[in-house]
């Protein structure tokens, strides 16, 4: 995964408030959580903004976590995030999980960003 521009990261981001964007997120994210055999619903107020989503999400990987960690070291894998990157949220942070849940939205916001600019033929 390479580190996007702090500017970039702010426009994803900021991007959130769209709701055919966070719609898009959640899509995504739907399906790299069932890639490893875990149903997740968010409701719409859990995706209006960039915080309420990863409130909503670093719940369910604390609830993951709790009851199966083998699936979500597949979900990291699965996702693309970076083995040294999440070591080192959970040794830098004081609450590695929601880090881990910022790194993981914004990945598959990444992925959700790349696809729309493929699909508008500006890459």
């Amino acid at each position: 995964m390479k580190d996007l521009k702090k500017g970039e990261n702010s426009d994803l981001t900021k991007a959130f408030i769209e709701n055919d964007f966070a719609a898009e997120v959640f899509s995504q994210l739907s399906k790299e959580f069932a890639k490893v055999g875990i149903l997740i619903e968010f409701s719409d107020e859990e995706l209006s903004s960039f915080e309420s989503f990863q409130k909503r999400l670093s719940d369910e990987i604390e609830l993951i976590m709790r009851t199966s960690a083998s699936r979500i070291d597949q979900l990291l894998y699965v996702a693309d995030l970076p083995e040294d990157k999440v070591k080192a949220a959970f040794r830098d942070n004081e609450n590695p999980v929601t880090e881990l849940a910022k790194m993981l939205l914004m990945r598959i916001a990444q992925k959700v960003n790349f696809r729309r600019r493929h699909k508008l033929g500006l890459l």
